[in-house]
């Protein structure tokens, strides 16, 4: 979300200045690896008019990139008769009027010959989803922003950030600084950065996890679509980077930057190798690397974007919930729309931070 601002900000010939505290490209946060999912299909129209709003972004930056950022794979979720999620999800869609194809699990096979879903699964597929290259897109935010006459400091620690008078000052490793406008995004490191603020926030530790297929051009982009299993709460991508690349979308064990455990958890592991192997039988998976992330999470999953109650010359954006990559170019846009402007027109206010006070109420 910062390199996303910083962009944007950039773009609008705003001077502004990314503050990074470990090296470009790191991954010891939320956002770093191979892939994340790029979907339009939500069970609220705001997320998927935002998800709409943020293709032509995402096309943009791709334009301006040397290798490309965004595969339109399709995304296909997939559940047993009866799940509530995927029916909701579907109502939702054709409420709206969405382009929504829902297939029989044989005309999944005949479309994408290595899945074989159980006879009575229910499936919804769209066409306009896919996989964005996570690490790729974050360093190109930050190429086209310095480009642009951003600057960017990295193995910079802020280490206090007082926000007592009307512009914002930082102490910082390198220095103090003082700005006009100040954009707060840390990811997992929310709950120690703004613990004046006392926000619900949950870090939890995720992992995902790498399998090869035996015969890989079966399962590339193209050949196979992003996919999800809405009881299991699984879902996997295509082969892209090590291999086919699977996660378990449920929270995992609460955690803290700082601490985190980034041991892999082999149960976890052989877990998702065999699903992964219910649903493509035929693919003689073999592991070969898993990774940790975090997600960080809201109690009702939706994110914070809003100017801090302090100083309205302080943006906070937190709490994306392990669903919000595919929306950080059009976050980064907000965020300057707002230091900019003071407003922007896109659906933001379910994204307050005072409905937190209202749901104590």
């Amino acid at each position: 979300m910062g390199s996303a601002a910083l962009y944007h900000l950039a773009r609008r010939g705003i001077g502004a200045v990314g503050i990074e505290q470990f090296q470009l490209g790191h991954a010891l946060g939320s956002s770093h690896g191979f892939s994340r999912i790029f979907r339009d299909i939500y069970e609220h129209p705001d997320y998927i008019k935002l998800a709409e709003a943020t293709i032509p972004l995402w096309q943009e930056l791709d334009s301006l990139a040397a290798d490309q950022l965004m595969h339109f794979t399709g995304l296909l979720y997939f559940a047993r008769h009866g799940n509530q999620k995927i029916a909701q999800r579907i109502g939702v869609m054709e409420a709206l009027g969405r382009s929504i194809e829902c297939f029989t699990p044989q005309e999944v096979t005949a479309r994408y010959p290595a899945l074989h879903l159980p006879p009575d699964t229910v499936t919804c597929f769209t066409a306009r989803a896919g996989l964005l290259i996570v690490g790729r897109c974050i360093l190109e935010h930050l190429e086209q922003a310095q480009r642009a006459g951003a600057t960017v400091q990295e193995r910079v620690r802020v280490h206090r950030v007082d926000i007592s008078q009307e512009t914002p000052l930082l102490e910082t490793s390198a220095g103090q600084m003082r700005c006009d406008r100040l954009i707060i995004s840390p990811g997992p490191w929310a709950p120690e950065i703004l613990e004046d603020l006392s926000l619900p926030l949950q870090v939890t530790r995720q992992q995902e996890f790498y399998f090869r297929p035996e015969h890989r051009d079966r399962y590339k982009p193209g050949q196979l679509p992003v996919f999800g299993d809405m009881d299991t709460k699984f879902y996997g991508f295509p082969d892209y980077g090590p291999g086919v690349k699977t996660a378990d979308d449920g929270l995992g064990v609460e955690t803290s930057a700082s601490e985190v455990d980034r041991t892999l958890d082999l149960d976890k592991r052989d877990e998702l190798q065999a699903w992964l192997s219910s649903i493509m039988p035929d693919s003689g998976f073999s592991y070969v690397e898993g990774t940790t992330c975090m997600y960080t999470s809201t109690p009702d999953r939706d994110f914070i974007i809003d100017a801090h109650p302090g100083n309205a010359n302080v943006l906070v954006a937190a709490g994306f919930s392990g669903h919000g990559f595919k929306f950080s170019t059009l976050v980064g846009k907000i965020l300057a729309d707002l230091a900019a402007d003071g407003a922007t027109k896109y659906p933001v206010e379910r994204f307050r931070l005072d409905r937190f006070e209202k749901a104590q109420a």
